[in-house]
């Protein structure tokens, strides 16, 4: 095929690679608020399967499509630039916090869910959804997301573009450590 209309569909499928992840971590976002606000267990299987049905579909599917497309991309037009290698180890850096931050801690809340198929969801298992770490692991997701869009449109100088991505990742860090609004729930509950 042609490169010059090879170049616009890659690039087209890149970009739609990344409106994939966006859309996935906006799942795990509606998912995660769900999933601290239920206080019973048929609520929070529901937002369980919005946040990790979905996302664990559409996440991996989209970094996918996100790496191969750069990799081609990179490969016939760009050249390696610092700022798509520095885009590229960005890319590690979500699947290792996601992974981290996010995956282990679902992992156990899962099976856990199961058993609770009626009625009010256990103090233990509240606590588990309420993991201020999940909370960060977004954040911090999504402002290095933020950071690698940037890198894409400036196409700024290797130091720089490392400079973007440290700065993004402390600002999300920073960011998940300011706690949600509390939900009427919980307003209830520490009323008692």
């Amino acid at each position: 095929m042609n490169t010059t209309v090879l170049y616009p569909l890659v690039l087209f499928l890149h970009i739609l690679g990344a409106f994939g992840l966006i859309a996935a971590i906006t799942l795990e976002a509606i998912g995660l608020r769900g999933l601290r606000r239920a206080v019973r267990s048929d609520d929070a299987l529901m937002w369980f399967g919005i946040s990790r049905g979905l996302v664990l579909r559409l996440a991996p599917a989209s970094l996918g499509l996100i790496l191969i497309t750069g990799l081609y991309l990179t490969a016939t037009a760009w050249g390696p630039k610092g700022w798509i290698l520095v885009a590229l180890a960005s890319l590690v850096l979500l699947a290792v916090i996601g992974a981290l931050g996010t995956g282990i801690r679902m992992a156990r809340v899962g099976p856990a869910l199961g058993p609770a198929s009626a009625g009010p969801l256990s103090d233990d298992l509240q606590r588990a959804l309420r993991d201020p770490i999940l909370l960060t692991s977004l954040r911090t997701r999504l402002a290095i997301v933020l950071g690698v869009v940037f890198l894409m449109s400036a196409k700024p100088s290797a130091v720089v573009s490392l400079l973007v991505v440290v700065l993004a990742t402390a600002i999300g860090l920073l960011a998940g450590q300011i706690p949600l609004r509390r939900s009427r729930n919980e307003l209830r509950a520490g009323v008692g």
